[in-house]
């Protein structure tokens, strides 16, 4: 099955590549040569590879608007090379957001929104940066791969988009020797990449810090500002819970969960986890109807690492039938200790860009707190 075999051929190509960009620094590939980026903002800005006889186009990003939620741009394009016996092209997109946002959470969108099935993701812990490795079409014969690099700058943010074209017809052997060939392309270009003023990944200051105690030890999360935090009992002993609200001209918008008990017996996590968030809901939101779920399955990345744990989506509508949005959630049993993190989001999962860059914060700061609060990194209950 090629679909089978690109994904391990990703896998390999790509963890390859992240170790030989730890341990060559600047090296640049025989036949490429290295290029300056320069797009007017010095986050932004970065140095990195480009084939040798590459037409290389680039244009200023610039600021958002008073009153919008951000700039969304394409700030460069490399052509594929005429006469390449596999195209790809380059794309560089530029973003300017009110508030800092998590790299997955773009470079996942940028790939559905182009008709692409994400089939390999990467990202850094603290969410600053991403790997996305997808398909297209979702079934069969692919006929189109796309690699996608994503990066936090601050309250910008920068994505680089491989493209190629593979064809059609070609065996399944032939298939992986094109995507291994579109991945050592993404990685002479990616290797030397060096942003302009020296900083890594990062969601920039003005973070809005969270405490969270467990026993003696406190650890605080940083998370995009603009939220209410009405109760917070992560004061050492659990059970505990967090409640953070965020609000837009006069209503709420998003509303994040967290829920802490020891619980020594393993529940049935599929049963038990949409029952537990159907009830806080409806305690939360007495206005709304009775979520819908949408979907509940395992969650792979922590069932490999022997943690029983769910990933849930609900929608939600009001009492009069119209859409309010949904709600995305974690359950997890590890260890005697459940822990449940949820967002409710105003604006529903779709390809709206203004649906998406309005939830992008809340979503981020999920994302955070989700990744802090995963059994391995939160640790066993006190």
């Amino acid at each position: 099955m090629l679909l089978a075999g690109a994904a391990q051929v990703a896998a390999e190509t790509q963890v390859a590549a992240a170790e030989r960009v730890a341990a060559d620094g600047d090296d640049i590939a025989p036949g490429w040569t290295a290029h300056t980026f320069d797009f007017g903002i010095p986050s932004l800005n970065f140095r990195a590879a480009v084939p040798g006889q590459a037409k290389v186009e680039t244009v200023p990003m610039e600021p958002p608007e008073a009153g919008t939620l951000g700039r969304v741009k394409i700030i460069g394009k490399i052509a594929a090379q005429p006469g390449a016996a596999l195209p790809i092209e380059t794309t560089i997109v530029g973003y300017a957001l009110r508030s800092p946002g998590a790299a997955l959470r773009i470079c996942t969108y940028e790939a559905r929104v182009a008709g692409y099935a994400p089939r390999i993701t990467r990202v850094a812990p603290d969410q600053t940066e991403a790997q996305v490795y997808a398909m297209k079409p979702a079934q069969g014969e692919p006929r189109s791969a796309l690699i996608s690099y994503c990066f936090a700058r601050g309250r910008e943010a920068l994505a680089i988009h491989f493209v190629a074209d593979l064809g059609e017809g070609r065996s399944p052997e032939a298939g992986q020797a094109q995507l291994r060939d579109v991945d050592a392309h993404a990685v002479a270009f990616m290797r030397p990449l060096r942003f302009a003023d020296g900083e890594q990944a990062n969601f920039g200051g003005g973070l809005q810090a969270v405490p969270l105690r467990l026993g003696a030890r406190t650890r605080t999360i940083a998370v995009p500002p603009g939220w209410e935090i009405p109760i917070n009992d992560f004061k050492g002993s659990l059970p505990a819970e967090l409640h953070m609200v965020r609000r837009s001209q006069g209503r709420d918008v998003g509303l994040i969960w967290l829920w802490m008990q020891p619980m020594d017996n393993a529940p049935d996590l599929e049963t038990a986890a949409p029952r537990m968030l159907q009830q806080y809901f409806s305690k939360q939101t007495p206005d709304a109807r009775p979520l819908t779920l949408v979907s509940n399955a395992p969650d792979a990345e922590l069932a490999e690492q022997g943690i029983d744990a769910r990933r849930l989506r609900f929608t939600v509508a009001d009492k009069a039938g119209e859409s309010a949005g949904d709600l995305e959630a974690r359950v997890t049993w590890h260890d005697g200790l459940l822990v449940v993190v949820s967002l409710w989001s105003a604006w529903a999962d779709n390809e709206s860009r203004n649906d998406f860059f309005s939830r992008l914060p809340g979503a981020t700061t999920y994302d955070l707190l989700r990744q802090a609060v995963t059994p391995a990194a939160a640790g066993t209950r006190q």
